[in-house]
Formats: C-alpha cells, structure tokens, sequence
C-alpha cells in the first residue's frame, strides 16, 4: 500500500517535470522553426500532456479501465475542483465563450457515448474517435479569430525573449521537446504502476482508481491554468482550456488509447463519463442562458465533485 502511493506521488512530480520541458521545448521550436503560436496553442490547450501519456500508458499496460478513467476523470477533475476554484475566486462573472464553441464539444460527448455504450472501445471505433477530434479541432480553428488575437498579444508580450534569437537551433528545441516526452512517459509509467498496485491492494475498482486518482494526479496543474486566467483578466484562455480538453480527452485521447489497446471498461468508467455529460450541460446551459458564470456555479461544480467521489468510492 505504502509502495503504491509512494509511485502515485513520484510518477506524479515526474510526469510535470517532464511535460514542462517538453512544452517549453515545443515553444521554442515553433518560434525557431517559425510555426505560428496559434497552431501550437490549439494543441496545448486540447491535449492535456500528462493526461494523455497516462491514458496510452495504462492501455499499453493492459489496464483499460484506468485507461478510460484518467481520460474521464481529467476532465471530470477540470470541471468541478479546476473551474469550479477558478469561479469562486474570481474577481467578476467570467464571460461566456461563443455559442459554436460551446455546443463543438457535444459532437464529442456524443461519439464517446456510442464508444462506450457496450463497455467496450475497439480500434475502429478508436479511429473513429479521432477522426471526430479532426472535426471538433477544425470548428476551433475556424471559430478561432479571437483566440489567435489574443495569442498574438501573448507572443508580443513575451517578443523579448523571442526576439533577442535565445530560443536556439529547431533542433536543439527539437531535442528537448523529445526529451521531455521521453520524461513524460516514464511519469506515466510509474503513474499507472501505482495505479494498478492500489486496485490489487485495496476494494476501489480499476475505473475509479484512473477517473479519482490517476486521473487528479495527472491534472493538477489545470487548477493553475483555470485560476491564473481568471485572475489576470484573461478568463478567455481558462474557458478555452475547459472546452478544449473536454473535446480532447472524450475523443481523441480515448480514441488513442484504444488504438494501442482496445478498452474493456467498468461501471465506475461510465459513471464517470455520466458526471462529465452532465457537468457538461450544466456548464454549457449556464453559460447559454446567463451568457457568464459566477461562484454560484462554482460552489455547485465542487460540492458536486465532492458527491461524486463519495459515490463512486463505495461502489
């Protein structure tokens, strides 16, 4: 038990050295190599690194129901205790995100639904999965005009840095992003392996261990990405960040997973995909009717996170 925890805290701290290089890397190669910070951005929005590499990692290891735990539990995690802190403490009601890119993510919500209706996520319905996050991927970049505004006053913001040639060679940056996805990996490793060691020496069902624990662990820094946002004035890239990993981690990042490995999952996976469906309308409704959201939503998402946890812990 002890050793357990012992990997689930030590894969965790690996897992965000590993992604803050491989992000850090990502960015100097895309301003090296001249990729526009749009493009990168869209992609470090939706796909939540840790998360990702704990989904692929647990389904290369043959468990699929932390598997598709962590990819329901990343976002569960995102939308209770992540946002719902980000409401409390903010300053004003955060405004709503257009209505396109509120309603985008139900093509997702949608497909993962059918995915899993049977338990089961074969390769061709992981395929499938990811060809529907190319769809909700091009509705974003469509949509985008305002995310890439700002975008472009952020990489102003920081043209000291950028300007100045600091950023090296595409391949030194090349390099390094490569190096901390090898880092990433090993945390996700270690990760499951905790993962696993706790379901063989406790009751909790392998679908909980990924959507509670391994799915918190690997999404801990998305508290920081909702709060900061929203306390800076900026709630624009915390609503981005919201919807776009939900649009994420029920398509493409279950889809990846299944890729590797097909996925047999439990009861406590679906009850978590239930709680991300209707956080989901929750949210989205909020934001459709009052056109913002305050601490009375947020309150409401982490009492709710509380429930949800009591519940499927006793299971």
């Amino acid at each position: 038990m002890t050793l357990a925890l012992v990997l689930l805290v030590l894969g965790a701290l690996v897992l965000y050295a590993g992604a803050e290089a491989a992000v850090h890397g990502a960015t100097r190669f895309a301003r090296a190599a001249g990729i526009p910070a749009f493009a990168l951005g869209a992609i470090l929005f939706g796909i939540d690194i840790e998360g990702l590499g704990a989904a692929v990692t647990a389904a290369g290891r043959g468990d699929t129901e932390i598997a598709g735990g962590e990819a329901f539990g990343t976002v569960l995690f995102l939308f209770t205790a992540a946002f719902g802190a980000a409401l409390v403490v903010a300053r004003e009601p955060v405004p709503a995100p257009s209505h396109t890119m509120l309603a985008a993510p139900a093509l997702g919500v949608a497909a993962a639904a059918l995915a899993i209706s049977d338990r089961h996520v074969s390769r061709p319905e992981g395929v499938l999965l990811v060809v529907v996050y190319g769809v909700y991927l091009y509705l974003v970049v469509r949509e985008g005009r305002a995310v890439r505004a700002r975008a472009a006053e952020l990489e102003r913001e920081g043209g000291d840095q950028g300007s100045d040639h600091r950023d090296g060679s595409p391949a030194r940056s090349a390099l390094l992003t490569l190096a901390g996805l090898a880092v990433v990996y090993l945390g996700a490793f270690v990760l499951v392996a905790g993962g696993s060691r706790l379901v063989t020496r406790t009751d909790l069902s392998a679908g909980f261990v990924g959507a509670a624990i391994v799915g918190t662990l690997a999404s801990l820094e998305e508290i920081l990405l909702e709060v900061l946002p929203v306390r800076r004035g900026t709630p624009e890239l915390a609503t981005g960040n919201l919807f776009g990993t939900l649009g994420a981690f029920t398509t493409g990042v279950l889809g990846l997973a299944a890729l590797v490995r097909p996925l047999d999952l439990d009861s406590a996976v679906g009850l978590a995909f239930l709680a991300v469906a209707f956080l989901y309308a929750v949210v989205a409704s909020a934001f459709f009717l009052r056109g913002r959201a305050g601490w009375g939503l947020g309150a409401f998402v982490l009492a709710f996170w509380v429930a949800w946890l009591i519940l499927a812990g006793t299971r």
